[in-house]
């Protein structure tokens, strides 16, 4: 099947839930640490992996370090939504998409317009005082110096993203779970069907098809109905041409 048709399909579903995948996030300049080679960066300058920085032990016994590591290698490192990210917008102001489900921290279907979406591990976007309760937006931690402080009670703020070690909300998991099960069309980009982000999501999916857009090759394909391999930014907004 060619573009084309795959947009006509796209098209043709009652609802579509969209699972966004780590492979997105890094195809729009935001950083990876589970990249090998980032990784090892990281590990040289700091002293730590990346997973043990970005644990929940790490923010509360060493914020200092967290902070430095978050200012510098998350927060310096947001990227810019992709074409596949205003395509899904299009899609959705069309009635095509019910929701975008993702387990990326940067924010990148809100920052594309996108109204309904589940960000299963937070979002940088969002931070609170854990002792007073006062929210702060992105810019107040990205302008701190250092760790950021609650301006009411002095506490540290925290960044309400899953840290490793972590469990992810129930709310996140029922609003996944329901947003997947009412969809006729499962629209998997960037990660493949063994993914923890899909192999979750199928469990709850009683729709007709499942779509797959991936750069890489997996034994998994065969679980889709359709597989386009390359990288959703060059594939998605395809269908519009």
């Amino acid at each position: 099947m060619d573009v084309q048709n795959l947009g006509q399909v796209l098209r043709s579903s009652r609802r579509i839930a969209c699972l966004l995948g780590l492979h997105v996030a890094s195809d729009c300049g935001c950083f990876d640490y589970r990249d090998s080679e980032n990784a090892y960066a990281i590990e040289t300058h700091y002293g730590y992996s990346p997973e043990e920085i970005f644990s929940a032990a790490f923010y509360n016994t060493r914020p200092k370090l967290f902070f430095e590591y978050y200012h510098k290698e998350i927060l310096d490192k947001l990227g810019e939504p992709c074409g596949a990210l205003h395509t899904l917008k299009r899609m959705e102001d069309e009635g095509h998409i019910g929701s975008v489900i993702t387990r990326s921290i940067y924010g990148l279907p809100r920052r594309a317009g996108i109204r309904n979406y589940v960000e299963m591990h937070g979002s940088v976007y969002e931070n609170k005082c854990p002792h007073c309760g006062t929210y702060y937006d992105l810019d107040y931690v990205r302008e701190a110096d250092g760790i950021p402080f609650c301006k009411h009670c002095g506490s540290v703020v925290r960044p309400q993203i899953v840290l490793d070690g972590e469990m992810i909300p129930n709310e996140k998991i029922t609003a996944s779970a329901y947003e997947v099960s009412q969809a006729d069309t499962l629209l998997v980009l960037g990660c493949t069907l063994r993914s923890t982000l899909a192999r979750n999501a199928i469990r709850y999916f009683e729709g007709s098809r499942i779509i797959l857009i991936n750069e890489e090759e997996n034994f998994s394909d065969t679980i889709a109905d359709l597989v386009f391999h390359g990288k959703p930014r060059d594939i998605l907004p395809k269908i519009y041409e």
